[in-house]
Parts: C-alpha cells; sequence; structure tokens
C-alpha cells in the first residue's frame, strides 16, 4: 500500500468545510477504485493538519487527488505540501515531496 500525505495549516472557521470536503471525497475516491481517505490529525481550534490517503499508487493518487486540493479554498490559503510515500508510511519507503503543481 502507498500513500499521500498532504500538509497544511488551518484555521477553526476550516474545520467543517474540510470535513464535508472529505466526505464528499470519500465515495469518488472508493468508487474510482484509486484508494481511500486513512485519516487527519486536524486540532479542532486551529493550527497543523497532516491528512493521510492511501492506495495502490501514489503518483495515481495525487493525480487524482491534486485537482480537488487545489479546488479546496482553504489549502489556498495555507502553506501546503504533499508528500507521496511509495511503501508503508512507519517503514524506511521512498518518499518524493511535490506541490500542488498539477
Amino acid at each position: 500500500m502507498q500513500h499521500l500525505i498532504l500538509y497544511f495549516k488551518h484555521s477553526v472557521e476550516d474545520v467543517i468545510p474540510w470535513c464535508a470536503f472529505i466526505e464528499k471525497l470519500r465515495p469518488q475516491l472508493v468508487h474510482s477504485g484509486t484508494g481511500d481517505f486513512e485519516s487527519d490529525d486536524m486540532a479542532i481550534d486551529s493550527g497543523d493538519c497532516e491528512a493521510i490517503f492511501r492506495g495502490s499508487d501514489a503518483k495515481k493518487l495525487f493525480e487524482i487527488l491534486c485537482p480537488h486540493f487545489k479546488s479546496l479554498p482553504l489549502l489556498q490559503k495555507s502553506t501546503t505540501k504533499v508528500e507521496l510515500v511509495f511503501g508503508e508510511i512507519e517503514s524506511s519507503s521512498e518518499r518524493q515531496t511535490v506541490g500542488l503543481d498539477c
């Protein structure tokens, strides 16, 4: 299994739009067979967020997710970083950092 980790900063006003975004995105990912949303670590009162998506191909996952990320206003006003993990997160798998240039 490969992973995509999205890092961004958010405000308290971003929590509800983020949750709505994930609820809308999750079935699309599953239906496409690309992958799934695994989890996030989003503080309820603002700060840093780490969102993890998983699939069989991290690059394909990024290809599918990037336009969705670019359409989300909270990610446009934040310092956003995407890390592709070509294996398990807790392993020494190859990693590649990319921006939202898709």
